[in-house]
């Protein structure tokens, strides 16, 4: 399944904001461990550096002293000898130990309290009370004996806080990414609002309308660019067509006067003669003349409504009667080919439009219909309202499009394959004409039409309402 191109860039924006956010949180992370971390080791030097001062040593056994008025002095070395101990570097004997280290088992050896009064770097040791951070350092007395001291602070506040900052970032990072995506769809759909108008605009100009432009916003970019490119063909395409559409009005007039020219030198001939071969000959002629002739006029009045020159007049049309009475006049022509011509019609059907014009388009459907229907068929023609639109079905038991002639079925100069049709003097321009009519009248055509089932071609047309008068 291709994506649109809204969710292509919704898509990857919320792709590229995950990354961030993720690189962001495990970046963030890891600066505030380290952050938190060298605070911890910077407060335990200070606390070791601090104890030095308030140890005493008498008859070789520690001890601390401090002012225990003093408020700042009682805190600094309670918070110093809660995780503390003292050894003798020389026998390695436990001289003292804080009521809070005793239960963590950190007791040592004669060789691992020298090795570690070499040591003054801080060590993290695993208990089954957390994690303790714990430095070493030399401790001289007044008679040059030296002790080891050890003092240690709780790193569980620190992991504790690290879980929650890392539990909290996988907890929001999701909701992070749902609402990156949501804002990323809306900025998408945001930042593509012109291209969606500009494509609207461009769905209204056809064949007949080239002469409209896209609007333009007055802003240098490539939006802009685009929508300048798109009218700079429009202006050559419009350019173009009416240069096609001038020279096949120009070519029309040119070839009716030589036409008629040439049928009044066959109709003479015709009368002149009296070999029968000759004058089936000349009429056949005469047939063929007068069939360009149509098909000269028929291009006339397509390339002059197309041009504008043709204005039409609106107002109420009985669609009904307008169907019954082309239906009486071509139903002599119909019995000819023994074709059935109908006309049902239930209530009056009042459209808005152009008399001359409405006829033309009903004229052209049921001709349209008897050329495609062999004897023995059935052409109906139905008027009907439905809902706020008046409606007509023209419908025949002819011999049907297949689904590729239905797609062209309204293009100018199309025809199906002659052999399915009893008549061959089409030119593929009377279904041009009705859809201009439709068009023109703001109505729309449809075709449902099946090879061998016969076609219905469905008309609907605006209602005439009675304000329409005012």
């Amino acid at each position: 399944m291709t994506l649109t191109l809204r969710a292509r860039l919704a898509v990857i924006a919320t792709i590229v904001s995950g990354l961030l956010l993720g690189g962001l949180s495990v970046v963030s992370y890891n600066v505030l461990a380290r952050w938190l971390d060298e605070d911890v080791t910077t407060r335990l030097t200070e606390l070791t550096d601090g104890l030095h001062g308030y140890l005493r040593f008498d008859s070789g056994t520690p001890t601390v002293e401090y002012n225990a008025s003093d408020t700042d002095q009682a805190s600094f070395v309670h918070e110093a000898t809660r995780y503390y101990q003292i050894y003798d570097s020389e026998t390695g004997d436990l001289l003292v130990q804080s009521p809070d280290m005793a239960p963590l088992g950190l007791s040592l050896t004669k060789g691992e309290v020298a090795l570690l009064l070499a040591s003054a770097l801080p060590t993290d040791i695993t208990t089954p009370y957390g994690r303790l951070r714990v430095i070493n350092s030399p401790v001289a007395s007044l008679g040059g004996h030296t002790y080891l001291l050890q003092v240690g602070v709780s790193l569980r506040s620190l992991d504790t806080s690290l879980s929650r900052y890392r539990d909290l970032s996988l907890l929001l990072t999701p909701l992070s990414l749902v609402m990156a995506g949501a804002a990323a769809w809306w900025l998408s759909g945001f930042a593509l609002a012109p291209l969606t108008r500009l494509a609207v605009a461009a769905r209204d100009i056809d064949v007949a309308t080239l002469e409209r432009r896209l609007p333009t916003r007055g802003v240098s970019d490539e939006l802009e660019d685009v929508t300048r490119a798109f009218n700079d063909t429009l202006g050559r395409l419009e350019h173009s067509i009416g240069e096609m559409r001038q020279f096949s009005t120009a070519l029309a007039h040119e070839l009716r006067t030589p036409l008629a020219a040439l049928r009044g030198e066959i109709e003479l001939a015709l009368r002149a003669t009296r070999d029968t071969a000759l004058q089936r000959s000349l009429a056949s002629q005469i047939e063929d003349i007068d069939r360009l002739t149509r098909l000269i006029d028929r291009v006339l009045t397509l390339a002059r409504a197309e041009s504008g020159q043709i204005a039409l007049t609106f107002g109420s049309v009985d669609l009904g009667e307008l169907a019954a009475s082309l239906v009486d006049q071509l139903e002599p022509v119909a019995h000819a080919h023994s074709i059935d011509l109908q006309c049902e019609r239930l209530t009056a059907v009042v459209a808005l439009g152009d008399a001359g014009w409405l006829e033309r388009l009903l004229l052209n459907l049921l001709d349209n219909a008897m050329k495609f229907t062999p004897e023995g068929g059935r052409v109906v023609v139905r008027v009907r309202r439905d809902g706020e639109r008046a409606r007509v079905d023209v419908a025949d038991t002819g011999v049907g499009m297949a689904p590729d002639v239905v797609a062209h079925a309204f293009e100018r100069f199309y025809q199906a394959d002659p052999s399915r049709s009893s008549a061959s003097d089409g030119a593929g321009l009377g279904l041009s004409l009705v859809k201009w009519i439709v068009d023109r009248h703001h109505g729309s055509i449809t075709v449902d039409s099946r090879p061998d089932h016969g076609s219905t071609f469905t008309v609907t047309l605006p209602a005439f309402k009675s304000h329409h008068q005012s």
